[in-house]
């Protein structure tokens, strides 16, 4: 009994150790993603794509992680995208030429131009007329190394016009590339004006640039070129991500349209696209965590979708500051009819996060991410990278692994697959203990309350003996009747009667024939 409560005792102290012990096992988490990796770096870096933000539980992806082949976590850093300190843009005049479109085919310098010195452009003719005219030249004058070109203001003198113009860029005249495309709008309407005058460049850094009208030249009144210094950390930023799709139903107000993004993504920009042509109509924007808090507005447009013969032009993307809630509201004025008829779809963009790890242990090296349990571990990217190796590699995020073989993977690496097996063995050991307990301790109370009957038991017994002593002495008695006679079998019943009352003494009398024998003769002479 002694070992059975020692052995009870060691295996609740067991079960208590490890299951108080802290551990973060790869199964607490709903997706798993395998890594690529480059072999010989000591650290890694991972741009997170959308699927690892739709398997995300938290806000901040404080429930992302990186395991190595044995299940170990290893340290990791997290920087969240977020842009750089940006100064007001400058807005400089350039010059344009107007170009005949012989002109514009040429490979040779532009006719109508000089070239100085410098590299500035001059005009040596008067400008085309506008029938002639479908090709406008631009110089940017020289770059700086702080700065670049980001767009093109083109201040149009008409009241009406909608047209598509595509840019390209050059250094010497002669050698073209694309550098983008853009549709401008200008329509006045009852007494207001809705104009889009904006073409994105991209950061040019070339010295020329030429315009070609693809549905008509307009009547240009001025260009300004949007100059924006640089950051020192652009070069980092990853490109923007974009999730297409996202369809708005209608909510039980007109012109309200409510739509979720499905993740944490920090979105800076948001598309909305209306679903008639010839649609113009003003919208405020709302964002918010959860049901529980409430709409807070993070933009406002004027939303079109104008249709011209073969030329449709759109309302551009809303910039936001980057914004992680999931539950989105589009608030459209319907004095003008609204939206009409038909659904409204959003593309929402944001820059995603660059995740660093240190390749510690072996591989393979996992990704996992969507525990609702699990907070941040993440360090600073200054803590992590250390040493002359501090240049990370790149990695690259393969496909999301199926419940099989997560299963499998975490069964043949789990560092805590021997705790859970040992911590069963304690406690299916510790219940075994307490039923040998249990069961020791009723066998024990059950003895103490029959022994009652039990010695009744024993004494029925003991007259059965008595019993058996008469018919053996009632046997040995014939056979003494044999020689002396039925005066002395009687005297040796009579004794053997006396013997079965008197419980023990009975082998006594029983064990008394051979001396009974003579003593009967005796008492029957006398």
């Amino acid at each position: 009994m002694k070992h059975v409560f020692i052995l009870t005792g060691w295996c609740f102290a067991i079960t208590a150790m490890w299951a108080s012990a802290p551990a973060t096992a790869a199964d607490d988490f709903a997706q798993h993603f395998a890594l690529q990796l480059e072999e010989g770096a000591a650290y890694y870096s991972v741009t997170l794509p959308a699927a690892v933000y739709a398997a995300s539980q938290r806000h901040d992806l404080g429930d992302v992680r990186i395991f190595n082949g044995t299940g170990e976590p290893v340290p990791y850093s997290l920087d969240a995208p977020r842009e750089p300190p940006r100064t007001p843009p400058t807005l400089r005049p350039v010059r344009w030429f107007p170009l005949p479109p012989t002109a514009a085919s040429s490979t040779s310098a532009p006719l109508g131009v000089t070239i100085a010195s410098d590299g500035s452009l001059r005009a040596t003719s008067a400008p085309p007329a506008r029938a002639q005219h479908d090709t406008d030249l631009i110089d940017l004058g020289r770059a700086s190394r702080a700065s670049r070109v980001t767009a093109l203001l083109v201040h149009l003198r008409d009241d009406n016009y909608q047209g598509r113009v595509t840019v390209e860029s050059s250094d010497d005249l002669r050698h073209w590339q694309p550098a983008g495309d853009a549709q401008l709008l200008k329509v006045s309407y009852n007494g207001s004006t809705l104009s889009q005058d904006r073409i994105e460049l991209d950061g040019n850094r070339a010295r020329y640039l030429r315009l070609r009208w693809l549905d008509g030249a307009p009547y240009v009144e001025s260009l300004d070129m949007e100059i924006q210094a640089l950051a020192a950390d652009a070069a980092q930023r990853a490109e923007r991500a974009w999730r297409e799709g996202i369809v708005a139903h209608a909510g039980p107000k007109p012109g309200e349209y409510f739509f979720s993004t499905s993740g944490p993504y920090p979105v800076d920009r948001l598309r909305l696209n209306l679903p008639q042509p010839n649609t113009v109509a003003p919208a405020v924007v709302y964002s918010r965590t959860g049901l529980d808090t409430p709409w807070r507005e993070v933009a406002g447009a004027t939303l079109f979708r104008l249709h011209n013969g073969e030329v449709e032009q759109s309302n551009p993307s809303l910039e936001l500051t980057p914004d992680t809630d999931r539950q989105w509201r589009v608030v459209v004025d319907t004095r003008n009819g609204g939206l009409g008829s038909g659904t409204l779809t959003v593309a929402a963009g944001w820059r995603p996060a660059i995740l660093t790890f240190v390749a510690r242990g072996t591989a393979p090296f996992t990704l996992a991410v969507g525990s609702a349990t699990t907070v941040s571990s993440a360090v600073s990217r200054d803590d992590l990278l250390m040493g002359a190796s501090a240049v990370p590699a790149t990695a690259r995020l393969g496909d999301a692994l199926s419940a099989e073989q997560a299963a499998r993977a975490q069964s043949a690496r789990d560092p805590d697959a021997m705790r859970r097996y040992l911590l069963w063995a304690a406690l299916l050991l510790a219940v075994g203990s307490l039923a040998a307990i249990a069961w020791r301790l009723a066998r024990g109370a059950r003895v103490p309350a029959g022994g009652g009957p039990a010695g009744m038991s024993g004494a029925s017994s003991g007259s059965g003996a008595g019993g058996a002593s008469a018919e053996s002495s009632a046997a040995d008695a014939s056979g003494v009747s044999g020689v002396a006679g039925s005066s002395e079998g009687t005297g040796v019943t009579g004794t053997s009667a006396e013997s079965d009352r008197t419980g023990p003494a009975a082998n006594v009398s029983t064990a008394a024939p051979a001396t009974g024998d003579t003593n009967g003769q005796g008492e029957g002479k006398r």
